[in-house]
């Protein structure tokens, strides 16, 4: 699963009280960038429907979960535009107890 898929929670867990959810992005950052900004908002707008709905209470119906983590892990050096992207939503995201969490898969 990727971002190609954005429909589709990558990888999920819990851990003290933090639902952590994966993003796994592979893209290179080129000429389609745009392209990959819209894919990166689809996904995240996924996964914060996915909060939205609670559903993260299907697979954890035991779980306390006060907090959510949505870690985006890049292949590739991420683009300041992601990052742009995140800042403008943080306050709306504050409210959900939402952070997003990025880094550069480091190789070996």
């Amino acid at each position: 699963m990727s971002i190609s898929n954005p429909d589709i929670i990558d990888a999920m867990t819990v851990q003290d009280c933090q639902l952590i959810m994966l993003i796994s992005d592979h893209l290179r950052w080129d000429a389609y960038q745009t392209a990959h900004l819209k894919m990166l908002q689809d996904k995240l707008n996924t996964y914060i429907r996915f909060i939205d709905a609670k559903e993260y209470k299907n697979k954890y119906p035991d779980k306390e979960i006060s907090a959510f983590v949505i870690d985006v892990v890049f292949l590739h050096p991420y683009d300041m535009g992601f990052v742009r992207m995140t800042e403008l939503v943080r306050d709306e995201l504050d409210k959900r107890n939402i952070t997003i969490k990025y880094s550069v898969r480091s190789e070996g």
